[in-house]
């Protein structure tokens, strides 16, 4: 058994594309409208039409992928981000973070935080556009990263 993919409820799906295409790098496998019986699947939902955004690794594209849904008639926003708390989500990505966090940010990110592990490597946390908390591990090792 393995994780497929991780559904993101989104706003603004080009905002978030923004973010997870652009920003992180990840390539776009699917984005299309689809019609479905959303209403049944999702209590609150109205509409039965959505658009799905599927973002990933298209050398691997079986795993770790990204889905930016929205629906066609808006559903309500979220509560505001805050601390972790039971339910909480945390996206986490390996990526060269000192080009990538940069990009993060240009396209949205906030409320970023670096901290350095204790095996040296450095890490950050931000939220995306919708307020969703995101890990970037860097994936370069520590004696390799210029100083």
């Amino acid at each position: 058994m393995q994780l497929h993919h991780a559904v993101l409820f989104v706003s603004d799906i080009e905002r978030s594309l923004a973010f997870y295409r652009d920003g992180l790098g990840l390539e776009t496998l699917i984005d299309r409208e689809f019609d479905g019986p959303w209403p049944e699947m999702f209590e609150g939902v109205t509409a039965g039409r959505l658009r799905a955004a599927i973002l990933g690794d298209p050398e691997d594209p079986d795993v770790g992928q990204v889905e930016l849904l929205t629906f066609t008639e808006p559903v309500p926003d979220g509560p505001p981000p805050g601390p972790p708390v039971v339910s909480s989500l945390m996206l986490s990505f390996m990526v060269d973070l000192e080009a990538v966090l940069p990009r993060l940010i240009a396209a949205g990110g906030s409320d970023v935080r670096r901290a350095r592990l204790k095996n040296g490597y450095a890490v950050a946390t931000l939220r995306d556009p919708d307020g969703i908390l995101v890990e970037v591990l860097d994936s370069v090792p520590p004696d390799q990263r210029s100083t």
